[in-house]
């Protein structure tokens, strides 16, 4: 909110700000080598581990505290705010772009503006300045005459809006406006955005004139035209106080519904000030919004649909209609090749979280179309790009290739945010790009470089995923892992509920190192007492309950059980548990003999607590352990039987315990005859499990028909 109202110059300043000292690591690494840690963690170190180590970190870094015990942040103070808020490298342009677009645009013309250019050029021969007694004595109109051609002055010479010279004029005026004529209120509307910010929105004459003008224009809405809305909400555009001030949300109501009657130009203005003030509110029908977007599309410009998609986007209102969204793309697919980067970013940003899975193809064909643009595509819309197929699974390697190498090339130019997010589309297909130099690699590098210190003092989420995504891919960067664990940065992640979701991923990086990271590792780890919190809570539950209240999931798991249960003779023989207790969905685990008969799990594992990590107990040598990992409709890369990256650990770490590891794929057992499913156990344990599985099959129908619960679905 408050961040809208810092000009580029400002910006550009309290970029300036940004202190070149290091602050983050060194309480995680100085200490790397020279500290022993709990020997039983120590685990032998992943065969697809690529790093050197920890012979590449800075250990000049220094680590300054709070009285909270937090990172010392570079911070500055925002214009019209009063309030300290980090500085952004990389500024939002965003909105700028998206009123460009506007203004470039004839059809906008009329009800789009620049700061101060309504303010007629009359008011430059009314040099006179009336004293604060005058004031009183004024008409309105000669009030808001003086206001205008003050405040046109501002061209040419610095003034503070503050100084106490301009309290009584400011004060007048406020109280003045209601006895204004419509053109002479957006007069003073367009002639406030010519002074120079002040130090907040609070600052005493600028909050009595916009506070004053906010009430007195939203009192007037319902008596104005659509036009006419749409001028004053671009003045208060011009102001950057769109987000704050109650007529652009009054506007987009009243507005809200009146969407199956606007033309055009009309839908796309609407959406971007529904975009300003981040909100559509409950009672506008969504499905009017897209039935009438259906019926003007193809009267709007790729770089207006760009405007519309950032509106449905930052309001968090994503498409429902099918028919659009093919309408979309194919009108995207049609404009590639002279699109904007920030319009085509704002369009794949809102197909990523629209596009359903049965339209999944329509993304694919998209990606194959992006990929003859790349080379010519920002970092940002690269970026977009890469996230393209990510809520469907959707991968297209030439398309990551292509970027990753692009990455590679000028990975000192990106955010830490981009390159977390590239890393997490790469754990999540579980892809290693053939390009050289390794991706991996250059990304670990950067992690460690001094010039990163103050963005990942700011953004530490962003630091401890990339290391958690790279130990999903089985590489363990030990410097960055001891980095990501020390109690500092622990603390600093605890301190913001904007990273309450971190407890998860710092547990998950402990306990992979528990499981395959290297046994020569010493750096930080979590305290048992740490780790045995964040596991019980984040411990997932198993399925039970009646069926209607069962996930997709759970209910595919419980199947799964039944047939297994059956092939093996009895459920007596398995057990449903989290071998992994930092994964949040069970496995499936039996154990043979040397003849590959089943025999009875031993009691000192079935009672392990459901927090612990479930290794295979050696009581016998004729003893072999089975995990089944159900891998459920979420688990496959899409339109293949390539597993997710997470799903992919879950299946080396399984190993890794010394388990043998067998995967049910749900495309290959949902939806078949009981026979089906039973065969399709067979097919999968036959290739991955130690059962010896002939003459199952047959065993298994005879005894699901024996029970009740299942007579019905074996007859079916």
């Amino acid at each position: 909110m408050c961040a809208q109202r810092l000009w580029p110059s400002v910006q550009a300043l309290g970029r300036g700000l940004v202190s070149s000292r290091g602050e983050l690591f060194q309480q995680g690494v100085k200490a790397y080598n020279a500290q022993n840690f709990t020997n039983n963690h120590h685990t032998q170190g992943h065969p697809h581990n690529s790093f050197s180590g920890h012979e590449n970190f800075h250990w000049s870094q220094r680590l300054s505290h709070n009285a909270r015990g937090s990172f010392n942040k570079v911070v500055t103070t925002s214009l019209h705010s009063g309030t300290v808020l980090f500085v952004k490298e990389f500024s939002d342009s965003e909105n700028e772009h998206a009123h460009a677009i506007l203004r470039s645009l004839p059809a906008y013309h009329a009800t789009t503006v620049t700061r101060g250019d309504t303010v007629n050029s009359e008011y430059h021969h009314q040099t006179h300045h009336f004293t604060d007694i005058e004031c009183n004595n004024c008409s309105a109109e000669e009030v808001a005459n003086t206001f205008i051609s003050m405040s046109q002055q501002c061209r040419h010479r610095p003034m503070d809006l503050e100084d106490s010279q301009y309290s009584g004029l400011c004060s007048v005026l406020a109280q003045s406006l209601r006895l204004l004529t419509d053109n002479q209120l957006i007069s003073v509307l367009s002639a406030l955005s010519l002074w120079p910010p002040t130090s907040a929105t609070t600052t005493p004459n600028f909050v009595a004139l916009w506070n004053s003008l906010d009430h007195t224009c939203t009192e007037r809405i319902r008596k104005w035209d659509i036009a006419r809305m749409f001028l004053v909400a671009d003045h208060w555009f011009a102001l950057r106080l769109s987000r704050i001030s109650t007529y652009n949300i009054q506007m987009t109501k009243v507005l809200g519904r009146q969407v199956t009657s606007m033309g055009p130009a009309q839908l796309v203005q609407f959406l971007f000030y529904a975009n300003l003030s981040r909100k559509l509110e409950p009672f506008i029908i969504k499905r009017d919004i897209e039935k009438r977007l259906i019926d003007v599309l193809e009267h709007l410009s790729v770089e207006e649909l760009g405007v519309i998609s950032m509106g449905f986007f930052k309001t968090q209102t994503f498409l429902k209609s099918e028919k659009l969204i093919e309408n979309i793309i194919k009108k995207t697919q049609e404009s590639l090749e002279f699109v904007s980067d920030a319009s085509l970013c704002a369009i794949l940003k809102l197909l990523r979280k629209s596009v359903p899975a049965l339209q999944w193809k329509l993304i694919y064909g998209l990606l194959d179309s992006l990929q003859r643009e790349l080379h010519r595509l920002n970092y940002m819309c690269l970026l977009q790009v890469a996230l393209l197929g990510n809520e469907l699974l959707i991968f297209h390697p030439q398309v990551m290739d292509t970027i990753a190498s692009r990455f590679a090339g000028d990975i000192k130019g990106l955010r830490l945010k981009d390159i977390e997010r590239l890393t997490f589309a790469l754990m999540l297909y579980n892809y290693v790009p053939p390009s050289r130099p390794d991706i991996f690699n250059l990304v670990a590098q950067e992690l460690r470089e001094p010039e990163r210190v103050p963005e990942i003092n700011h953004y530490p989420k962003c630091f401890v995923s990339c290391v958690v995504y790279l130990t999903t891919l089985g590489l363990f960067p030990q410097d960055l892992i001891s980095a990501a664990l020390q109690p500092s940065m622990l603390n600093l992640l605890s301190m913001s509920r904007h990273y309450s979701s971190m407890g998860r991923e710092v547990n998950e990086l402990d306990w992979t190192l528990e499981v395959e990271g290297p046994q020569n590792y010493k750096g930080y780890r979590l305290s048992p007492d740490k780790r045995a919190q964040l596991t019980q809570e984040y411990l997932g539950s198993l399925p039970s309950g009646p069926s209607k209240y069962l996930t997709h999931q759970e209910k595919l798991v419980l199947d799964v059980k039944d047939k297994l249960g059956a092939m093996l003779g009895g459920p007596r023989f398995l057990a449903i548990t989290f071998v992994l207790p930092h994964i949040q969905t069970p496995d499936i685990v039996f154990c043979t003999n040397n003849d590959g008969e089943p025999v009875h799990i031993p009691d000192e594992y079935q009672t392990l607590p459901a927090t612990s990590l479930k290794q295979p107990l050696h009581l016998d040598t004729d003893f072999k352990w089975n995990a089944v990992v159900i891998a459920g409709r979420n688990s496959f890369l899409r339109n293949t039987e390539d597993l997710r990256g997470n799903v992919e650990m879950k299946r080396r770490q399984l190993t890794k315990l010394g388990y043998q590891v067998t995967v049910v794929p749900y495309t290959r057992f949902y939806k078949r005859t009981v026979r089906g499913r039973l065969i399709c156990l067979e097919q999968v344990l036959a290739e991955g499990s130690s059962l010896a599985t002939k003459g199952r099959v047959d065993s298994a129908m005879v005894q699901l028909k024996g029970l009740p619960d299942q007579q019905a679905e074996v007859v079916g």
